[in-house]
């Protein structure tokens, strides 16, 4: 691709108008990265791009970055070299702090900041190229952070996603990264209104629960497969919620797994 198309997709990746920013500049991009458009300095130079995105000052600019590394981590070759570690930092750095948690807005269309973020994560969990733990702390701090705002336009989905994903590519990774901090969270509630984070992260857990239970697609080939390990995945997540719930059901004991 000619870098000056290159750098005025990037450039339109941060503006206002949707039609520009999602179906021009995205839908630019990403075709550009997948049909492997871009040579191994301009890939460098786009992902170093999205990096400095995280500290834009407006929040649509800064929920677009994750998509384009998601794009990049998933077509990743020996012929880029090693994933860049400060791409991943700055990722789980922004992500689990972004203050801004709206998902579509009436004027400029999708921020949808958890959802994008998440997306990278789950890619970068099946793809192993940050470690399993660590990203599924990353999950939990962005399910524990206090907020007022309760997602709306799923997601709490797209969050379990990521969380399929990364254990589809770690096969042998427990969930007590994830679940021993939000169980945490749960014993401090009071009587009274749920607070939000909560109310988050239980649909979170919940739909986690039903993607355990069933056939998913693997992020890498789309084929429906099962995680392995999943009914006793499925415990652990019940046992947590079950603090949630004691109304409803009952949970076997046991330690995150």
């Amino acid at each position: 691709m000619d870098q000056a198309d290159l750098e005025q997709f990037v450039t339109d990746l941060a503006v206002g108008d949707p039609a520009v920013r999602d179906d021009g500049a995205f839908g630019g991009l990403a075709a550009a990265v997948t049909e492997d458009r871009l040579t191994t300095a301009q890939r460098a130079w786009l992902g170093d791009r999205m990096v400095e995105r995280f500290s834009h000052p407006e929040a649509f600019a800064r929920s677009f970055a994750p998509l384009i590394l998601a794009v990049l981590a998933d077509t990743w070759s020996t012929n880029d070299g090693a994933w860049p570690a400060v791409w991943t930092d700055s990722l789980l750095t922004w992500w689990p702090t972004e203050s801004d948690l709206r998902g579509h807005d009436a004027t400029v269309g999708w921020i949808h900041a958890v959802a994008h973020g998440a997306d990278a994560i789950g890619t970068l969990g099946a793809t192993r190229f940050a470690p399993a733990d660590r990203l599924l702390s990353a999950v939990a701090e962005r399910l524990t952070t206090t907020t007022d705002f309760v997602w709306r336009d799923q997601e709490d989905d797209r969050v379990a996603a990521a969380v399929v994903g990364i254990l589809l590519g770690d096969p042998g990774a427990g969930l007590a990264p994830l679940l021993e901090p939000v169980a945490a969270m749960f014993a401090t509630g009071e009587p009274g209104p749920v607070p939000a984070a909560a109310t988050n992260a239980m649909h979170t857990l919940r739909s986690l629960y039903v993607a355990l239970g069933n056939a998913v697609l693997d992020p890498k080939t789309q084929e429906p497969q099962h995680v392995p390990n999943a009914p006793s995945l499925q415990e652990s997540i019940a046992v947590t919620l079950q603090a949630t719930t004691p109304w409803l059901f009952t949970a076997g004991r046991g330690s995150a797994g």
